[in-house]
């Protein structure tokens, strides 16, 4: 039973097949001319590409979109400031951005408590996600092959790459608080692992480890093996309930972390993220990856201005909490149990097929997702406005 999931098979088992749909998956990742090789990179530009190209074929007629709360993106859109930066920016969008990355990254450095040279950026943290997995799992160090321990039902973007180059997964099931279990995966090390990768929050099921566990599994663990965490939803977290695991890339440990403005920033469509990592290693990463070349000079001011607007991160963390109030009392209203959930989306257990609930709500203007863990069909919904989650609710007590 396949129990991981990634941001595009959402989407694949979202809309896309509701509309009828199909997508020839052998062909994703094939390399041109003429080889039959696994070209992981190519693979998820392509996957991309295909998605769409299938949207784009979709027409008319189509129910009108109520709530897009699919995606995970930010709903509150761009902080003003940054909407301002962009505007700016026009002016110099005929540049390459060669200053602006660097005032980036020692603005995050200065705020982690690293240095800037512990920092590398990305159009995104999917580029980072597939450069990591090319590095840690592919030809360049030992050879390929190993194993990377993770936890079941967890994002796999990293995973589903890893794979490509032989690469084993070991999963361990998650609590029945559907956390990572920390003590059952140090208890699965062997010399055969390569790496342990942890996303946290975890997608899709929204919860944490405890901060203060987490920073001493990595500290004990990361002496031995590289130990990767993909924080993508940690600013839903306030920064006091955050782990503080930069200043274990500091203390010299080998831990690296990935993060996105495509969350809380509301930059789904402008494309920013970045790695926090030892120096050396992002040094190497840079051959898998174009790192602060990638993200344009428009995208990179309007990151500064973002990153340094904690208002409107602050604004839209409270924002984000009252919405998934609402929904957690719509749910419960029905007779619903759900996942608690500390990022902008919800998992909970649905009482139908997957597919007839994915109709059913895209027929009255909802776009969601599902997936099965264990046998049991859930809803990941993410989080909307306020008016979006009682249109949600709306559309779910009429189906349920």
């Amino acid at each position: 039973m396949k129990i991981s999931i990634t941001r595009r098979n959402w989407l694949r088992t979202g809309a896309l097949l509701t509309a009828g749909l199909t997508v020839n998956r052998s062909s994703f990742g094939r390399a041109t001319h003429g080889s039959d090789a696994w070209n992981p990179v190519a693979a998820n530009a392509l996957h991309e590409q295909t998605l769409i190209n299938e949207f784009a074929r979709l027409g008319e007629p189509m129910p009108q979109i109520k709530a897009r709360i699919a995606f995970n993106e930010n709903p509150h859109g761009l902080s003003p400031k940054a909407r301002e930066a962009i505007v700016k920016a026009i002016e110099v969008g005929n540049r390459y951005s060669m200053f602006e990355g660097q005032e980036l990254k020692k603005l995050i450095a200065d705020r982690e408590g690293v240095k800037p040279e512990n920092i590398m950026l990305s159009a995104g943290s999917s580029e980072l996600l597939t450069a990591m997995a090319v590095y840690f799992t592919g030809s360049a160090v030992k050879g390929g092959g190993g194993t990377v321990l993770t936890s079941q039902f967890t994002y796999d973007d990293f995973l589903g790459c890893a794979k490509k180059f032989g690469t084993k997964v070991e999963a361990v099931p998650l609590t029945k608080e559907y956390r990572y279990d920390l003590a059952a995966m140090k208890a699965k090390i062997t010399p055969d692992t390569k790496l342990v990768y942890i996303c946290n929050p975890n997608n899709p099921t929204g919860t944490v480890i405890p901060a203060a566990e987490l920073v001493a599994f990595s500290r004990e663990v990361s002496p031995k093996l590289p130990v990767f965490i993909d924080e993508a939803y940690i600013d839903f977290l306030k920064p006091e309930d955050r782990p503080a695991l930069p200043k274990l890339v500091a203390e010299g440990h080998n831990l690296f972390l990935t993060r996105t403005f495509s969350k809380i920033h509301g930059f789904a469509g402008l494309r920013l993220g970045y790695a926090i990592g030892p120096e050396k290693f992002l040094k190497d990463l840079q051959n898998y990856s174009r790192g602060e070349w990638n993200p344009s000079v428009t995208t990179l001011r309007a990151g500064i201005a973002s990153y340094q607007d904690l208002e409107w991160q602050n604004f839209c963390r409270t924002e984000n909490a009252k919405a998934r109030e609402l929904l957690y009392k719509g749910l419960k209203d029905k007779g619903y149990e759900y996942v608690p959930s500390f990022a902008n989306f919800v998992l909970f257990p649905i009482r139908m097929k997957p597919k007839t609930f994915e109709k059913e709500m895209f027929s009255n203007g909802i776009l969601t997702s599902t997936r099965e863990y264990n046998a049991q069909p859930y809803c990941r919904v993410s989080i909307g406005t306020m008016d979006e989650m009682g249109l949600f609710m709306d559309a779910f007590r009429k189906i349920v």
